[in-house]
């Protein structure tokens, strides 16, 4: 168990743009794909890697000290301090259960898929920590290690399902055919927009909303393009932070920067997809019959949608705004503000990036996230000061818009520690869940699918 422990945390420390392109390598070969297409496939998704992770560490550069002093000028005095996900994963993995996460979640996976439980083969082995740290927390909660492993089978096994049911979508909408996206931040807020957005469709003003991020420009002209508008947004959020006009010109520029740069980074990613897209197709009707098999991937790959950029960029400040106003609110939000991104890209897919409904959806997240985080702060507060660490200074716990904050996670540790009151909220969420998500998923795949056409025939005009 030692050897298998340090050799996975060996793998780990080689970086997921060394690790990934190497698993993609070896995939494409046994679906036969010839090996020179094969290598240039895995070397252009780990350029692209570290294009998107680049960026997404300049966005957070630029967006952290600036978000900082919008909370202190707001005089936010809240004393659970979001350390981000990535302080909070290098923990779970520390952990005994992190240490043997890996193995296990794998060959669950590959158990489920030979019994035909689940399509998704999730090779984005670095967001096991999502799934390690509802079994740790669990454990944590309960003291108990075996409710700690169910917690953490449980959720793989969520996981696993809420990535085949959103694939369809997430391959219209996004164009990544043959694609999943097992990154739990990036479904858990599904389970809440799935019955939001038909809640939603209720209310005629909503209902007949058509403003789309894609139409901006239509409608405001040069204002509307997503450079421009990001480039509004960075300026609004330096003037807020009270920077001298050249730092806010600065992170203007930068966040228009991002908006440009990151989806033609994104791009690359999908060209390097390509090779293994279609030796899967053949694959599968040779030898499983066309039985439908997804490779999941980070949701990372979809980051650079405009949409998601743009809903985003106007999250970040109205998340400070929400933390200071919502009740029972204790959690600061800092380091993980940039991985907002990452919370709406199964929302503007699943609303068909229709603003209000973005918006208002994300809003709901948002909250979601900073109560349940403030919930389940003392359980990773717990593990943060076993290892050794100190809180930040002034804080009485730390928490992150991962870890419990998600839904999926927070549901599975109350109902697992036998919280009564939450386990009832929980319930009735995923019971609305459940009981529209198949229609409302395909509503919006077929929003997609019209999308496409349309899309066809005006380049068939042209």
């Amino acid at each position: 168990m030692q050897a298998i422990a340090e050799f996975f945390q060996y793998v780990m420390s080689l970086g997921s743009y060394i690790v990934l392109p190497i698993l993609i390598f070896f995939i494409a070969l046994i679906l036969g794909t010839k090996v020179d297409r094969a290598f240039r496939s895995a070397v252009f998704i780990g350029i692209a890697l570290i294009g998107i992770n680049l960026m997404t560490k300049f966005l957070a550069d630029n967006l952290g000290p600036a978000v900082k002093l919008m909370s202190e000028n707001a005089g936010l005095n809240l004393d659970i301090i979001d350390v981000g996900w990535g302080a909070v994963a290098g923990a779970i993995w520390s952990t005994p259960m992190g240490i043997v996460g890996i193995p296990l979640i794998l060959v669950t996976n590959i158990v489920l898929i030979i019994l035909k439980q689940t399509k998704t083969l999730d090779i984005d082995i670095w967001n096991y920590h999502h799934i390690v740290t509802a079994g740790v927390l669990t454990y944590v909660a309960t003291g108990n290690v075996i409710l700690g492993f169910v917690g953490m089978l449980l959720m793989a096994f969520m996981v696993f399902k809420l990535a085949d049911w959103s694939a369809p979508l997430v391959q219209k909408f996004y164009g990544l055919e043959g694609i999943s996206l097992p990154t739990n931040s990036a479904l858990a807020p599904l389970v809440l927009g799935v019955p939001l957005n038909y809640l939603l469709d209720k209310i005629p003003f909503v209902r007949k909303s058509n403003l789309k991020f894609d139409s901006l420009q239509k409608y405001l002209g040069p204002i509307g393009e997503p450079a421009i508008m990001a480039l509004i947004i960075g300026a609004g959020i330096g003037i807020v932070a009270k920077y001298p006009l050249k730092e806010t010109l600065g992170l203007a520029m930068n966040l228009s920067a991002v908006m440009i740069i990151l989806p033609k980074i994104v791009s690359i990613l999908v060209d390097g997809l390509s090779a293994i897209q279609d030796s899967s197709k053949i694959f599968l009707e040779k030898h499983l019959k066309g039985r439908e098999v997804y490779l999941g991937l980070d949701a990372a790959v979809a980051i650079g949608h405009p949409s998601v950029l743009t809903v985003s960029l106007i999250l970040i400040p109205l998340t400070v705004l929400i933390a200071a106003v919502l009740p029972g609110n204790r959690m600061m939000p800092f380091a993980d503000l940039t991985s907002i991104t990452f919370r709406m890209i199964l929302i503007v897919a699943l609303v068909h990036g229709n603003v209000l409904k973005t918006l208002l959806i994300g809003i709901v997240v948002i909250a979601q996230i900073l109560i349940a985080g403030t919930i389940t702060s003392p359980l990773i507060t717990n593990v943060y000061l076993s290892l050794g660490n100190t809180l930040p200074d002034g804080a009485v716990g730390i928490s992150s818009f991962a870890a419990g904050s998600l839904f999926t996670g927070f549901s599975i540790i109350q109902l697992l520690s036998f919280s009564v009151t939450s386990i009832a909220v929980c319930a009735v969420v995923w019971g609305l869940f459940f009981l529209v998500q198949k229609k409302e998923l395909a509503k919006a795949i077929n929003l997609a699918e019209v999308s496409d056409d349309l899309s066809e025939v005006a380049s068939d005009e042209i």
